[in-house]
């Protein structure tokens, strides 16, 4: 018995510390376990008869959080009439296009103007085509089962940009008056044509991937970009060289005819103020105060890959704030779909209470969604307005491109709490930038594969 007693004692201890065993298999007795954890109460048979009737949206929309919600705005700058991007991943050129509008009705002293972004269109598609056939070419000898090969594949000409895209296209095309290039069925509605587009590029990089002469490679590469141009020339109609437009005056008054091309235009009623403008990105799993690059995420191919400085959350916010508060709208990324209600027009985290529909916290941090892909930029809007109760925002304005029919008379409301979960991005001016960040920007950049989240470009 002297012996037995610590023996016995050692083997209670050491069971004591042993590590809970990790269901591997769903065997018998686990699914046993789990069935009686499932108690069909009431509230399950309430959920229950609701779900299988009724989309969870509807179910779990959360009342308290629709009703009541105040609409004013202690700051609010003019309203513009409210664009639609259809069935497109074109929100960023709408954004950038929407955040220049009211420069442009200052300079020509006219009325409300929309921008054609079908011809930006045309030429973002031609750009795209040809920076593929230049990656295809870079990477011919690659397997095909190579990520860096498989990811080019997969993008080809897709919809979705960013902010350095549109500034780099505009800058190099110009812009012309939404009348002058007006939009087509193909322009609004992108999925035939990015179809045929990829079709035709997919069938000139097999050819150029099999081919080892470097003048039938050229060759191959000048045919594709041919076809790539009649395909679009079909699909959103003919970019004019020149064009001659004349508009009603803020007096009601009809301005003299006058001829343009579209970089002219651009000059005219845009400048180069465009240049004074940084993204800047608050993503928690890259380091803070750095500069990165994603590889590949640009439109026109000798201009600089998408960069920015990677900001705590803080720093986006209060650089929104200024430019708002100094009468300077704010181009913007975010996860849209994430606890927003389209028609409302409300964003506001607990708009869908799926803890009381399922019994169950899904609740995760910032940084918790995006360390599981669970949240990326996926659309660009323009912050107008914000509400300042006792010093601080309470919620955020925001134009958006979906038409008039969408949220109020298309514009939406953010609340702040929304805006600590899901805003990735901010385009401001300089001037609002604190200077530790802008000389960030002087340094070199990391640079992230092709194949980062963030390369999920907003649409």
């Amino acid at each position: 018995m002297k012996k037995t007693l610590p023996i016995i004692t050692f083997l209670f201890i050491f069971t004591l510390h042993l590590p809970a065993q990790t269901v591997t298999h769903i065997d018998p007795a686990t699914l046993t376990e789990l069935e009686k954890s499932c108690v069909e109460d009431e509230p399950l048979k309430a959920a229950q008869n609701a779900m299988a009737q009724t989309d969870g949206k509807v179910v779990s929309q959360n009342w308290e959080k629709i009703a009541g919600v105040d609409p004013y705005f202690s700051i609010r700058l003019k309203d513009q009439k409210i664009t639609d991007q259809k069935s497109t991943g074109r929100c960023w050129m709408f954004s950038g296009l929407n955040i220049v509008r009211p420069s442009v009705t200052s300079r020509l002293n006219c009325r409300d103007i929309e921008l054609s972004q079908a011809y930006l269109y045309f030429y973002e598609k031609l750009e795209k085509a040809n920076l593929f056939l230049n990656a295809v070419i870079e990477t011919r000898k690659q397997l095909y089962t190579e990520r860096s090969v498989e990811n080019l594949m997969k993008q080809v000409v897709q919809d979705g940009q960013n902010w350095h895209g549109f500034t780099a296209l505009v800058k190099k095309y110009g812009v012309v008056p939404k009348d002058v290039m007006p939009e087509t069925h193909s322009a609004s509605n992108s999925a035939h044509v990015i179809h045929v587009l990829s079709l035709r590029l997919k069938q000139a990089a097999m050819k150029i991937r099999s081919e080892s002469s470097d003048k039938k490679i050229a060759e191959i590469k000048m045919q594709a970009l041919k076809d790539v141009y009649r395909i679009l020339v079909i699909n959103f109609g003919t970019p004019p060289k020149e064009f001659t437009w004349r508009y009603m005056t803020a007096e009601d008054k009809l301005s003299p005819l006058k001829t343009y091309t579209p970089q002219q235009f651009y000059r005219d009623a845009i400048g180069d103020e465009l240049d004074d403008y940084y993204p800047l990105y608050s993503v928690p799993t890259l380091a803070f105060n750095k500069k990165f690059e994603i590889d590949l995420n640009r439109i026109i191919s000798d201009q600089p890959n998408l960069y920015f400085v990677n900001c705590d959350l803080a720093v986006l916010k209060d650089v929104a704030r200024k430019s708002v508060e100094d009468s300077n709208a704010v181009w913007f990324g975010c996860d849209v779909g994430q606890e927003s209600n389209w028609d409302k027009g409300l964003m506001t985290p607990g708009i869908y209470d799926l803890k009381s529909l399922y019994g169950i916290d899904f609740t995760m941090t910032r940084k918790e969604l995006f360390e599981t892909y669970s949240s990326i930029p996926t659309h660009n809007m323009v912050f107008t307005g914000i509400d300042i109760v006792n010093g601080k925002v309470k919620k955020w304005l925001v134009e958006n491109s979906w038409g008039d029919s969408k949220g109020k008379n298309g514009y939406f409301i953010m609340m702040d709490e929304w805006f600590d979960l899901y805003v990735q991005e901010v385009v401001v001016h300089r001037k609002y930038i604190p200077k530790d960040v802008m000389d960030a920007f002087k340094l070199k950049a990391t640079t992230l594969p092709a194949w980062d989240p963030m390369m999920e470009r907003v649409k």
